[in-house]
């Protein structure tokens, strides 16, 4: 099993592992004990496949537990420069 960093130029995403597998005969993948032990996988866990049209990558991930406190947060980062009460009093304003 072949381990390295990975970067991805495609995305600009860093993964701090990258190890080869192969598809067996019967289509079924195995997971490389490091990853196993990094992510605390266990039979039963489920995953989200997503195949990216564009770039031809392919992207597995562990589904969450709950999906609401996963996407907790996310885009927060569009609001940092931004006066949140004046945007809305601004929108609001437009409405009139």
């Amino acid at each position: 099993m072949q381990e390295s960093k990975y970067n991805d130029n495609l995305t600009g995403r860093s993964f701090g592992m990258s190890l080869i597998s192969k598809l067996n005969q019967d289509l079924s993948i195995n997971i490389p004990e490091q990853i196993l032990k990094k992510a605390g996988l266990k039979p039963g866990t489920e995953f989200i496949w997503l195949y990216d049209d564009e770039t031809g990558q392919i992207v597995l991930m562990k589904k969450p537990d709950d999906f609401v406190k996963t996407m907790r947060g996310l885009g927060k980062e569009v609001w940092d420069n931004i006066n949140v009460n004046e945007y809305i009093k601004e929108e609001r304003e437009s409405w009139e």
